[in-house]
């Protein structure tokens, strides 16, 4: 047996174990898959300079309507702490990928933009992404279909929307 989900349910069936396999299962799969394609995503966006969160902020803001968002906001789109958010900005603040501003009426917040050199940027590492299909080569359009209205419907049953 090499599967390792087909391995858990050997021993879970046959030690008879209370709880929902099929939950369990599907947990350790998604999370044994999410690793693989995140495995191969980070490997490709390491080759240009940028990491997991490097490349979802700046996407993030390349699909803003004006390519500006409060760092607060990114910290919450990106499901990730304000630190985090506010040292992605610095690296990439620092390669010239983004700039600062005072938000224009609070005081308190900073919005950020991607510049022309973030876009060439994220641009780049799309059509990079693209090239290995973000990371799940082998899979069809139809079970990238399928596997994307599954994973909205549960993230929305979940709250999230």
């Amino acid at each position: 047996m090499t599967d390792p989900v087909d391995w858990a349910r050997h021993y879970w069936e046959q030690q008879k174990l209370d709880g929902d396999e099929q939950r369990f299962l599907t947990l350790t799969s998604l999370l044994r898959y999410q690793r693989l394609v995140a495995d191969e995503v980070d490997s490709e966006l390491k080759k240009h300079g940028l990491n997991m969160t490097d490349y979802l902020l700046l996407m993030t803001l390349q699909l803003s309507e004006h390519g500006t968002r409060l760092i607060s906001s990114l910290a919450r789109n990106l499901m990730v702490h304000a630190t985090t958010a506010t040292l992605a900005t610095d690296r990439l603040e620092q390669r010239e990928l983004l700039a600062r501003s005072p938000h224009p009426t609070d005081r308190r917040a900073t919005c950020v933009t991607i510049t022309q050199k973030g876009r060439e940027a994220i641009d780049t590492a799309t059509r990079a992404l693209t090239a290995i299909d973000f990371g799940m080569r082998g899979s069809s359009p139809t079970d990238v279909t399928q596997l994307h209205d599954a994973l909205t419907a549960m993230r929305q049953s979940a709250g999230d929307a």
